[in-house]
């Protein structure tokens, strides 16, 4: 992970030192987002070991992941900031996105496998998968929120009525916004299938 993300930043740092152009300057902003959900899957596993998950702690860091998580695989929807701008060979661009990808992607499917685990502990195996295939739908749905209507998870705090006012207009009204089913479905499908994928290849014990 560290050399993952090393190289990311590298390749960020190199393109403006060469260019003077920080056009990609939310690389290493997203790349603290998505340690931050890490970091928080990490602490709240090592607060389980001691504490029952429905106290106000263990609610809180669960809470907080939850909202940072979204950052881990909205990265691969950076894409759409590659250009060719002259600035550098656009093959250089691709390959800097595609680490960032890597990196959020590693420390999402990180996070999501040990709160995964901290599930098995608890309940069956048919209940911690439906529960991991609400909060990847949810993912989904957030990063749909950032990429289109441009909210992020700071909002949480400093807006939370509107965020809440646009999210409910979409939930209770899914079949009037297309454009929210086909992306939230389509990152779903993706998020899912890999995670279903990294996960049977570890085939975790309880």
């Amino acid at each position: 992970a560290v050399i993952i993300n090393g190289l990311c930043l590298g390749l960020f740092l190199a393109r403006y030192l060469i260019t003077g152009a920080p056009r990609y300057w939310f690389i290493p902003e997203n790349i603290l987002l998505a340690w931050l959900a890490l970091s928080l899957a990490w602490l709240l596993v090592r607060y389980l070991k001691d504490h029952r998950w429905l106290s106000w702690q263990a609610l809180g860091l669960t809470l907080l992941w939850l909202a940072f998580l979204p950052n881990t695989w909205y990265v691969m929807t950076d894409f759409i900031h590659i250009e060719d701008t002259g600035e550098i060979s656009q093959l250089y661009d691709i390959a800097l996105i595609n680490t960032l990808v890597a990196a959020g992607f590693l420390a999402g499917f990180t996070s999501l496998f040990l709160v995964h685990k901290q599930l098995l502990k608890r309940i069956s195996r048919f209940r911690a998968a439906f529960i991991i295939g609400l909060i990847i739908i949810a993912a989904s749905f957030a990063i749909y929120l950032g990429r289109d209507l441009r909210w992020n998870s700071w909002d949480i705090l400093t807006n939370p009525g509107g965020l809440l006012l646009n999210a409910s207009d979409r939930l209770t009204d899914p079949f009037g916004h297309p454009r929210m089913l086909n992306v939230t479905s389509l990152l779903f499908v993706v998020i899912g299938g890999l995670y279903l994928a990294i996960w049977r290849l570890v085939k975790p014990k309880n």
